[in-house]
């Protein structure tokens, strides 16, 4: 979509904005990008601390 103005020196100045629809879904790849994210994050936190555990309880084993 394209919007003009009246620019300060009188000039008509032409903006390219994103539709509605391209909002929608940019905010939904978004969102899906941090889902993603929040996950691959939490699985590595995750596989550390199993690591961690596993060589703990091996160093403490009899």
């Amino acid at each position: 979509m394209i919007r003009t103005y009246q620019a300060e020196h009188g000039g008509t100045v032409f903006v390219s904005t994103l539709t509605q629809r391209q909002r929608r879904v940019r905010s939904r790849v978004m969102a899906l990008v941090v889902i993603a994210a929040v996950g691959a994050s939490a699985g590595m936190v995750q596989a550390f601390s199993d690591r961690d555990r596993a060589d703990a309880a091996r160093i403490w084993t009899p």
